[in-house]
């Protein structure tokens, strides 16, 4: 594994990371990122339901923790 990892040259022909002529302030997430979001906030809200129902079947008995 080490004889591979010194293999590997250190210095590249072009800098890293390599100038793009890609405008950066017109680049999108797209359809990709707009799914991931919806599903991940529709998964928050079935959590956040799921754990309301949890919390309400919590019997907590305030005088036995009193001493």
């Amino acid at each position: 594994m080490i004889a591979l990892l010194h293999r590997i040259p250190l210095t590249s022909p072009e800098p890293f990371p390599s100038p793009t002529t890609l405008d950066t302030s017109k680049v999108t997430p797209g359809i990709g990122g707009a799914v991931t979001f919806t599903l991940l906030a529709i998964a928050l809200v079935f959590l956040l339901i799921s754990m309301n129902r949890h919390i309400k079947k919590v019997n907590f008995d305030e005088e036995s923790t009193q001493q």
